[in-house]
């Protein structure tokens, strides 16, 4: 296991990028883009250990793997031999993963953030934004991959991605617009997402819920 202390100075002063498993990101060509970054973060089966069949796309660097599979079983065979840096678990609920390189975040932070959702379960995408937002002293964080659950479905996407009920996009999405740091984090627009605009509107995606945000962008 290694300490946060470990992981701030690893982090300090350095510009991350956290790749989302949005079908969307598949649509376009950012492996420049985003092999460009110090730190390159992905998420659960969005990193392709040994796959180069999207490289073009999403690029082939990986520095530290986000894990909130349950099963620790199906995180090894995603994880294959550790060739990254670092393992960030985010999600309380997962199975303990035992890799000398393992960050288990704790259980406040996962809980602030719930709570901060109004009580739905953060998704591993937004628990690995808000641990590396909250903590890290970085020189950027940005996002690419995320379209807050947009073009969800039920069956999983080439990158293993797929609607869940227990989580909320819409307020994983006002959460990110109000706690980032404008100067310094930005979500990439991708082709097919709704997110270029300087105003969107975010559909509902809980039932009975009335609430509808508007998301202005500076």
């Amino acid at each position: 296991m290694v300490s946060l202390e470990e992981l701030k100075n690893y982090c300090s002063g350095k510009e991350i990028i956290i790749i989302g498993n949005s079908s969307r990101i598949l649509n376009g060509k950012y492996k420049k883009l985003i092999d460009n970054y110090d730190i390159v973060v992905r998420i659960n089966k969005g990193y392709l250990h040994r796959q180069n069949i999207y490289s073009d796309k999403i690029g082939t660097k990986t520095n530290i793997i986000a894990m909130g599979i349950q099963s620790e079983n199906f995180s090894k065979n995603i994880i294959q031999s550790n060739r990254v840096d670092y393992i960030i678990s985010p999600i309380i609920y997962s199975d303990r993963l035992h890799y000398s390189n393992v960050y288990d975040v704790q259980k406040d932070v996962y809980e602030d953030l719930k709570n901060s959702l109004d009580g739905f379960k953060p998704s591993t995408g937004i628990s690995t934004y808000n641990f590396f937002n909250r903590h890290m002293n970085f020189k950027r964080l940005d996002l690419i991959g995320f379209d807050f659950f947009q073009s969800s479905v039920r069956q999983r996407n080439q990158l293993g991605h797929c609607y869940v009920k227990d989580h909320n996009g819409e307020k994983e999405l006002k959460y990110f617009e109000y706690s980032k740091d404008p100067e310094k984090t930005m979500l990439h627009p991708i082709e097919g997402t709704a997110s270029v605009p300087s105003e969107i509107n975010i559909p509902r995606f809980t039932v009975g819920d009335n609430l509808q945000y508007k998301i202005k962008r500076n």
